[in-house]
């Protein structure tokens, strides 16, 4: 049977962002989360940094009521290898307290999904360091994890590691396996295998077990004139549906597999698009978003 129907959508702040003269975070939130009611969406990933005061906490809570809109929450648990900053190093017990303040944080705001990633859009925290063997980077990822999962296990809370520019989906799978705790799982980013050269819609299949939530992006493979012989295709961000991620599969695959699957949190992302003859680039984000939205509500029945 189909969770579609209990499915909520959303949108990342950065890519439809509030108007300039909303500067302060917690109007940004509202507004997010008032533009998403509006669009016909139901979830806010909380995206602009909050000083997290009670005060602040009941205006987004009573503005989750007023809106009908969940939350999601990121949270950091990785630094560098063997660096302070990870749950195996030097620094381990710092970072446990912030991961458990985050955690109240989430309960309070009715929400049991922590999003995180690993990867920094760099070689360093990525499977071609070749100063860090793959096989004791992976290890290195899992060790952390499991440290995760025991903090998450004690308050029922889940961890959505996003396949962030860094590994395969079959290798964030092995991952997962070997952690073994339904408390460690992915924001499933529906295009980010292009930027490990590998098919995004193969990264799917073997990350639609372990989604918690996710990012729904495309990316168009166009044609690239490049100088001094260099590849001449290019994966470019698109407005979803319009590029070479299979989406229609990805959301069958999510229906099916996701052990979250019902009310599961269908997020919009777009990235690394293009610009070149765009006059004003957050009009046209927006109107991708739009177009998006449509699109995945076609494919919803909505």
């Amino acid at each position: 049977m189909s969770n579609r129907s209990t499915w909520r959508l959303g949108f990342v702040g950065f890519i439809y962002t509030p108007p300039a003269e909303i500067t302060d975070p917690i109007e940004k939130v509202k507004w997010h989360m008032s533009k998403t009611q509006e669009l016909g969406g139901g979830v806010t990933q909380i995206a602009w940094p909050i000083d997290w005061t009670d005060a602040n906490l009941n205006i987004i809570k009573e503005h989750m009521a007023k809106t009908d809109n969940e939350v999601e929450l990121g949270i950091q648990i990785f630094g560098t290898r063997n660096a302070a900053g990870s749950l195996i190093g030097e620094n381990k017990e710092e970072i446990k307290k912030g991961i458990l303040e985050r955690i109240k944080i989430a309960k309070f705001l009715g929400t049991n999904i922590l999003r995180s990633a690993y990867g920094r859009l760099n070689i360093a925290t990525s499977r071609f360091n070749k100063e860090f063997p793959l096989k004791e980077h992976m290890k290195f990822v899992v060790d952390n994890l499991k440290e995760t999962a025991k903090i998450l296990e004690d308050h029922d809370m889940y961890l959505a590691l996003e396949n962030h520019c860094d590994f395969t989906g079959k290798e964030f799978a092995k991952m997962f396996g070997e952690v073994g705790s339904k408390h460690i799982g992915c924001t499933l980013d529906s295009a980010n295998g292009f930027t490990v050269y590998c098919d995004p819609n193969e990264d799917v299949e073997y990350l639609a077990p372990y989604a918690v939530t996710t990012h729904i992006k495309d990316m168009l493979v166009v044609d690239f004139k490049s100088d001094y012989g260099l590849h001449n295709m290019q994966a470019r961000g698109c407005a979803v549906g319009d590029g070479h991620v299979d989406i229609k599969r990805c959301l069958d695959l999510l229906d099916e597999k996701s052990p979250f699957s019902k009310g599961l949190h269908i997020v919009i992302e777009h990235g690394w698009m293009s610009y070149e003859g765009i006059a004003d680039p957050p009009a046209y984000e927006k109107e991708c978003v739009h177009k998006g939205l449509a699109y995945l509500k076609g494919l919803m029945g909505r």
